[in-house]
């Protein structure tokens, strides 16, 4: 089963993510998935520049792996860095055996698009402080 780890985090078009994952103590196992959502839809898992690749997919539909991160006793702490395609929400899913499985420990940073100008930069910014805007 899959269970949320944190809160969603708003992006836009340009924005730099970086998510670390860390195993807690006593954990062997962390299966984390980046999921995204644009709109009203559901969160599903995300696939940086899918549009872009489907232009080149030319006559038979390809499956894409979505964006992942697996922690374990030999890697206890990973970092994945994208830029976001979307105007929207990501948020990370951890794949659980048991409901009362441990977290994995999560930060998501937000850099917002550094080429955007001042006032399109500040509404970006004030849109993802407050979930309803």
């Amino acid at each position: 089963m899959r269970v949320e780890v944190g809160k969603p985090v708003r992006v836009g078009p340009g924005d730099e993510i970086v998510i670390r994952g860390q195993l807690p103590k006593n954990s062997r196992l962390g299966r984390l998935y980046v999921f995204a959502r644009e709109g009203k839809a559901k969160f599903s898992p995300y696939v940086a520049n899918v549009g872009k690749m489907l232009a080149v997919v030319g006559e038979r539909p390809q499956m894409y792996t979505p964006m992942s991160m697996r922690l374990s006793e030999q890697r206890p702490q990973h970092e994945i860095s994208f830029v976001a395609d979307i105007d929207g929400w990501i948020r990370i899913m951890q794949e659980v055996d048991r409901a009362d499985d441990a977290k994995a420990i999560v930060k998501i940073k937000r850099r917002i698009d550094p080429t955007l100008p001042w006032r399109p930069w500040f509404v970006r910014y004030l849109r993802g402080l407050w979930p309803w805007a």
